[in-house]
């Protein structure tokens, strides 16, 4: 299986307009986070009990901005 490679943070800024917390849309109570372009389309989401337990965030600005650290490269 090939590595991800992720687009450079500055650039995730520029495309990523928002991250919204949801729930996953075919697994009842799991949860997501959606990471959404400034049009409004879905580029690619993370599982959200996976990244919290990667990130120790107090708050949801953190989490978002540990999440522009890894777009991946093909949701561009």
């Amino acid at each position: 299986m090939e590595e991800p490679t992720f687009i450079p943070y500055e650039k995730a800024k520029e495309i990523v307009a928002q991250v919204v917390e949801m729930e996953h849309p075919t697994e009842d109570g799991k949860r997501i986070f959606g990471v959404y372009n400034h049009t409004g389309i879905q580029i690619c989401w993370f599982d959200a009990d996976e990244v919290e337990a990667e990130v120790d965030a107090g708050e949801f600005d953190e989490i978002r901005e540990h999440i522009l650290h890894f777009i991946p490269d093909w949701a561009v």
